[in-house]
């Protein structure tokens, strides 16, 4: 057969049979440029399925080029040789590259393409002991096709090599194996944080044929052998779905509303950036034996990481809302609490105090605010009352005191877009309470909570007796307009100062025409 090639060959080019020495060289050049290409090539391009969708059509293309140009070279020499020589040399490297090809194959449809796209990740040691058993199998026909070797012998002497080689490498062996049957299972996988049994804790980085290494939290390599992890407990934090629950403790004096705490708590828990809304955070009064009071917080985060820093971020956000209250966590049964006053429902809630914590309120003195506060009508919500209403007409303000609320708006296609989430001494409708606009967007009860609100026929008389209230007020509306527009990049031709000063004016006006002055 292979006589025949080559005589066809020298019969559809002519200058082929006068020459093959040069027809040779220039192949051999070809194929030494095409092996050059793919060494300058990006790496990112050589390792992406592009790179190889080129390189295994092209590659095995260029090998049995070579074997052909060198055919061609030693003919040009000795004429004699033949396919008694030649067509073993031949028929090996056609083996060789049906191998490598169904190799890239296998790395192109099935670890990067089927699995790929069903999100499992295939460990390199798959991929490497998949590659040696295709070579293997390839050396095995070629022993057996090529050079007529009798399968048996080479079997049963291949079976004594190997029981040898086990028998010397059993430990190394036994970690490979359990590598591959962790890898099969996938009990874990890089990016996955892990406990075993003696209690070490870390990021899974890599497995590879004998190990797997672990990031500790001091930042260091624990190196855990594959067998150790094959017949170990395993506790992964990270296998949850994207939601890891976690709980812990906190304790409050007796003297304090279990249901205050609870609140508060709650609104701690939904302020946080790393608590996820669902599942809901749970508060739970845990013990009532002994004083103080023990609640358990049960929340969720996206993971293990992310656990401390959620923690963190509750507790901040209640010490905050705690001593708002006027108390703050109990330390220990004998010391009780730090207090800055007597703990208060927020219907009891001091009024020049609530009130002074309201920017748009600033320029009112504290017997103003307190009068506010005393005409003011206390509302208690559940979850998912309509507080204000898109476009209904009003003329109040409300001041959160416990809980959180959702401001909604709706947009023109008729769905509903979450704006903003407030809690204690957020404030919301001072539009209509001092232009009679109205409602801009709806307001929802997220969690149980109470608003205070504020009435015009309470503001009217200190716009009466001060008039430079409208302008000091007028401002801070002007300056909380433009913190929001710079906060979403609206540009706009005028600076600063003069929008400021528009606002202002603008604002100042719209007071003025509601109130009657």
């Amino acid at each position: 057969m292979f006589d025949q090639v080559l005589s066809q060959l020298e019969q559809l080019v002519p200058a082929f049979a006068n020459d093959r020495g040069f027809f040779g060289g220039f192949g051999i050049l070809l194929f030494g440029l095409i092996i050059l290409a793919e060494m300058r090539l990006p790496k990112t391009f050589r390792d992406s399925r592009r790179g190889y969708i080129v390189w295994i059509i092209l590659e095995p293309c260029a090998a049995l080029l070579l074997g052909f140009l060198i055919t061609f070279l030693i003919l040009s020499i000795d004429d004699t040789i033949r396919h008694e020589t030649m067509g073993p040399i031949y028929s090996v490297s056609l083996i060789l590259v049906l191998a490598h090809l169904f190799n890239r194959a296998m790395r192109l449809f099935v670890w990067q393409g089927i699995l790929a796209h069903k999100s499992r990740v295939v460990p390199r040691i798959i991929w490497n002991v998949l590659d040696i058993l295709i070579y293997v199998v390839a050396v095995y026909a070629i022993l057996s096709f090529v050079f007529d070797q009798p399968m048996t012998g080479l079997l049963v002497s291949s079976g004594v090599v190997v029981g040898i080689l086990g028998l010397s490498l059993q430990p190394i062996l036994g970690d490979v194996i359990a590598g591959i049957g962790l890898t099969i299972e996938q009990p874990f996988s890089a990016g996955d944080w892990i406990e075993l049994e003696g209690g070490e804790m870390g990021e899974v980085v890599n497995t590879d044929w004998r190990a797997t290494e672990i990031r500790t939290w001091h930042n260091t390599i624990h190196v855990v052998p594959n067998s150790k992890l094959a017949g170990a407990s395993i506790h992964n934090y990270d296998r949850h779905e994207g939601k890891y629950g976690f709980w812990f403790y906190v304790t409050v004096s007796r003297s304090v509303s279990p249901e205050l705490v609870r609140r508060l708590i709650l609104e701690a828990s939904l302020k946080s950036s790393l608590i996820l809304d669902e599942p809901s955070p749970a508060i739970k009064v845990w013990d009532t034996e002994e004083h103080p009071i023990k609640y358990m917080v049960f929340v969720h985060c996206e993971n293990y990481r992310n656990y401390f820093s959620a923690k963190d971020e509750i507790l901040r956000h209640s010490w905050s809302l705690f001593t708002k209250a006027g108390f703050n966590f109990a330390a220990s049964p004998q010391d009780l609490e730090v207090r800055r006053g007597e703990p208060h429902e927020a219907s009891e809630i001091e009024a020049a105090v609530l009130l002074r914590e309201i920017p748009l309120l600033q320029p009112l003195d504290d017997l103003e605010r307190s009068r506010l506060a005393r005409d003011g009508i206390i509302h208690s919500w559940n979850p998912g009352d309509e507080i204000i209403a898109e476009n209904s007409i009003g003329d109040s303000m409300y001041i959160v005191l416990t809980g959180m609320v959702q401001v909604q708006r709706t947009m023109e296609d008729g769905k509903t877009m979450d704006l903003a989430r407030l809690g204690t001494y957020d404030y919301f409708g001072e539009m209509s309470l001092l232009t009679g606009e109205k409602r801009s967007a709806s307001v929802i009860a997220h969690t149980e909570c109470q608003v205070i609100e504020i009435a015009k026929s309470s503001f009217e008389p200190l716009m009466a007796t001060r008039p430079e209230l409208v302008e000091e007020i007028a401002g801070l509306m002007a300056e909380r307009k433009l913190k929001s527009e710079l906060l979403t990049s609206e540009t706009k031709k005028l600076s600063v100062s003069d929008r400021l000063r528009n606002y202002t004016d603008a604002f100042a006006t719209s007071i003025r025409s509601f109130f009657g002055n």
